[in-house]
């Protein structure tokens, strides 16, 4: 089994932290607002005015990681496949 690639799951978290604001969100009960794919990480209450930000924003943290991890297995298993074809196609 080969080592973990620490640069290619710090680029898909990050992946997934751009495509949180390219991706719509979902809208629960028009109060509740989550965001992420596939796995929903942050959640944003709609608050009164004068209400600090933070206070209305929840993050999971474990769903960020599962995220990361996925995007990260679709990556890494896309380089093998296109590292086969390229061998291949040099046979």
């Amino acid at each position: 089994m080969k080592k973990f690639n620490w640069k290619l799951y710090n680029l898909a978290l990050w992946t997934e932290l751009i495509l949180s604001y390219i991706l719509p969100f979902k809208v629960i009960d028009n109060f509740q607002y989550k965001i992420g794919f596939p796995i929903p990480f942050i959640t944003v209450y709609d608050t009164q005015i004068a209400v600090n930000p933070l206070m209305s924003l929840h993050l999971n943290p474990l769903g960020l990681f599962l995220n990361g991890f996925l995007i990260y297995l679709i990556v890494s298993i896309c380089t093998k496949a296109y590292q086969k074809i390229k061998l291949v196609s040099k046979k």
